[in-house]
């Protein structure tokens, strides 16, 4: 029990140290494009999205090519070389330089995020609260960053916590790398389950139970990219002041990241991710209000709190939902990040057209291009039974309720006999 809590803090603690390197460093390699005057949307968001995405997929075939005794040594190199791209961000004059040594870097840290992601995946069954744990430790990540805040125009400082940061992350993930007999645990796990149905889980509840992992994987594959085009779309709306580094560069977006995030994770744990579909129905409606109202003449604060606070609850719904998924599915070192990896290719596609829809159409025909996202989120919501609020027991679980039942006394099985009869006379008349 208390190794298992031991390990539990260490996936804490590295999934708060990935998300705050992450932001830390794009805000760190923003800043340094911008002081050297490439500060384009293109140019500062393709190396950090695009780049991170690349270093997510590409964990399965590291996974598959690192044996076990090459791990440490694997993830130390890419300690050194992720300092090593920190510096050169730090020290580069021009743009192209910048770009090159940062894709490079982000790329090492999608690494690092996949490798948190695949040991949380792995020991997912012997966490009490997961969503919990993944929307606390971004809270955390998120407001770490908050006393770094002041030291941004000193680069000094801040490359020295960042390079102590990527240095506990590098650390952190060789501790929490599964060993062998939790690997092998895992898959034959796994196995047991291959081609059945998902079964109810502490996080999941009846969700999902009534399909296939293949089937079950595409409708929540589906739901995810369509919440990525509704918050991304929403960011276009609300048309921050400096869209590409505000967010990065203010207190009050990072505390309602961070209450998001926390707020949702606490809430998919409560009675079995009962209200996971619910909470996230209503950020659905939020958004598409606070579109309306901003393009009504609203005040522009009410879609950026409704973004940054939808943002931390939808980061911890991806991450969730995808870590859980991937133990059921052929490759689960890949599925465990592809939330993170979808809703970064999302951003990079979605960002450009969406700006160039918006200024060339008006505000009520931009309203009915949604509808038919809204519509689609809601039949996959309700096809992945997360609307249902009073789930009922299927199949096995019907089975074993009989079969507890059967087993009774049997003045229990005369007496559940004598209600079941009144009921069904009830009923008659």
């Amino acid at each position: 029990m208390d190794n298992a809590k031991r390990e539990n803090r260490l996936l804490f603690c590295a999934l708060t140290l990935f998300f705050f390197v992450f932001l830390e460093s794009t805000l760190f390699f923003q800043t340094n494009l911008a002081q050297s005057g490439g500060h384009g949307p293109f140019l500062s968001q393709l190396p950090i999205q695009g780049a991170s995405t690349l270093g997510l997929l590409a964990f399965p075939l590291k996974n598959r090519l690192v044996g076990e005794k090459g791990r440490s040594v694997f993830m130390g190199t890419v300690t050194v070389l992720g300092v090593a791209c920190l510096v050169g961000v730090a020290f580069a004059s021009s743009p192209l330089a910048i770009v090159c040594t940062g894709a490079g870097g982000f790329f090492l840290i999608g690494l690092a995020g996949a490798t948190a992601y695949w040991a949380t995946c792995v020991r997912s069954r012997s966490i009490a609260r997961f969503a919990t744990l993944i929307g606390s430790s971004h809270a955390l990540g998120v407001l770490a960053q908050i006393p770094l805040l002041e030291f941004t125009s000193n680069h000094l400082v801040e490359a020295v916590v960042l390079s102590a940061s990527i240095i506990a992350l590098g650390v952190t993930n060789a501790r929490i790398w599964p060993p062998r007999s939790a690997l092998a645990e895992f898959s034959a796990q796994r196995e047991q389950r291959k081609g059945k149905r998902l079964e109810s889980s502490k996080f999941a509840g009846w969700r999902l139970d009534h399909m296939t992992p293949r089937t079950a994987v595409i409708v929540i594959f589906a739901l995810v990219l369509l919440f990525s085009v509704l918050f991304n779309t929403l960011y276009t709306f609300i048309d921050i002041g400096s869209p590409w580094t505000s967010q990065y560069t203010n207190i009050t977006p990072r505390v309602l990241m961070a209450v998001g995030g926390f707020a949702g994770g606490v809430l998919f744990d409560l009675h079995r991710a009962r209200y996971l579909g619910i909470a996230m129905f209503w950020m659905m409606l939020l958004s598409v209000g606070a579109m309306l109202g901003v393009e009504a003449g609203g005040p522009y604060v009410v879609g950026e709190v409704v973004y940054f606070l939808g943002s931390g609850v939808f980061m911890t719904f991806y991450t969730a939902v995808f870590v859980w998924i991937a133990q059921f599915l052929r490759a689960p070192d890949l599925w465990c990040s592809m939330g993170r990896a979808l809703n970064n290719v999302t951003a990079i596609a979605i960002g450009a057209p969406a700006l160039l829809v918006i200024n060339l159409t008006s505000p009520i025909a931009v309203v009915v291009l949604l509808i038919p996202l809204i519509i689609g989120i809601n039949a996959l919501l309700f096809a992945a039974g997360m609307l249902d609020l009073n789930p009922r027991p299927r199949g096995g679980e019907t089975g074993g309720r009989a079969g507890k039942q059967a087993g009774a006394p049997p003045r229990l099985r005369r007496q559940h006999h004598a209600r079941s009869s009144g009921n069904k006379r009830a009923h008659a008349c």
